[in-house]
C-alpha cells in the first residue's frame, strides 16, 4: 500500500471516530433533554405557580379509587344528579360544583343560573335522598324584586328516591330577607308555618303563632 493511502485511511478512521464519538454525545444530550423536558412538564402540571391560569369547561376532581368527588363545569356541562347509580333531572340547568360521597351519589353542590326569570345563586348540603339545607339568592331580571336566605328542610325516609322524597320532604326552617322584610319562619313536619319573627322594611317588630290551618292565635303587638 503506498504511503499517501496509509496515511488517508488513518485521516478517515480518525474522523470516523470522532463522528461516533460525537454522536453517541448527541444521543446522550437529547435523552437528558427530554427527561429535562419531562420532569418541566410534570412538575408544572402537578403546582401552577402564581398568576397562572387554568382554563377548562368542565375539570373532575377523582381520589385515588378513581371515583369522582367533585364536579367543577360550566352550564353546558354541569353534570345530572346522581343518586344510588340513577340520574335524574335538574330543573335547572346552572354553572358551579357538585359534591360526590365515595359511592357516587350527590351529597351537595354551589349552582349558579343566570336565566330568563332572574339570576339564582344556591350552596346546598344533602341528605342521602333530597335537600337537606342551603343558602339562596335570588333576584328578578330588572332588580326589583331579591330574596337572600337560608333553609333547613325535612329529612324524607331514606328508602325513598328522589322523586317521592321530593314529595314528602317540607320546609321547616327559614331564614329570609325579602325586599328588606326580614322574618324568620318555623314550620311544622307537614310544613305549615307555626311561628313568625319579622321586622319589616319600616323597623315595625312584630311575633305570630298560627295554629294547623294558618289562623293567627297569638300577635304582638296587638
Amino acid at each position: 500500500m503506498e504511503p499517501q493511502h496509509a496515511e488517508d485511511i488513518s485521516v478517515l478512521a480518525s474522523q470516523l471516530h470522532r463522528l461516533r464519538r460525537d454522536v453517541r454525545w448527541l444521543k446522550v444530550y437529547a435523552a437528558l433533554s427530554t427527561l429535562a423536558m419531562c420532569a418541566v412538564a410534570l412538575t408544572a402540571a402537578r403546582s401552577l405557580g402564581t398568576g397562572e391560569e387554568l382554563t377548562a369547561e368542565r375539570i373532575n376532581v377523582v381520589d385515588p379509587n378513581g371515583a369522582t368527588r367533585l364536579v367543577i363545569a360550566n352550564a353546558e356541562r354541569f353534570p345530572l344528579p346522581r343518586l344510588a347509580g340513577k340520574e335524574y333531572p335538574r330543573a335547572v340547568h346552572p354553572a358551579g360544583m357538585v359534591f360526590y360521597d365515595a359511592r357516587g351519589n350527590e351529597v351537595g353542590g354551589l349552582a349558579i343560573t343566570d336565566a330568563g326569570t332572574g339570576k339564582v345563586g344556591a350552596l346546598a348540603l344533602d341528605y342521602p335522598n333530597y335537600d337537606a339545607m342551603g343558602l339562596v339568592t335570588r333576584i328578578s331580571p330588572d332588580g326589583a324584586d331579591a330574596l337572600a336566605g337560608f333553609l333547613i328542610n325535612s329529612r324524607p325516609p331514606q328508602d325513598l328516591d328522589v322523586i317521592a322524597a321530593g314529595k314528602v320532604a317540607q320546609r321547616r326552617i327559614a331564614i329570609e330577607n325579602h325586599n328588606e322584610d326580614a322574618q324568620i319562619v318555623l314550620s311544622d313536619p307537614q310544613g305549615r308555618e307555626r311561628i313568625i319573627l319579622g321586622v319589616d322594611r319600616d323597623g315595625q317588630a312584630r311575633i305570630q303563632m298560627l295554629d294547623a290551618q294558618g289562623k293567627v292565635t297569638f300577635q304582638a303587638p296587638q
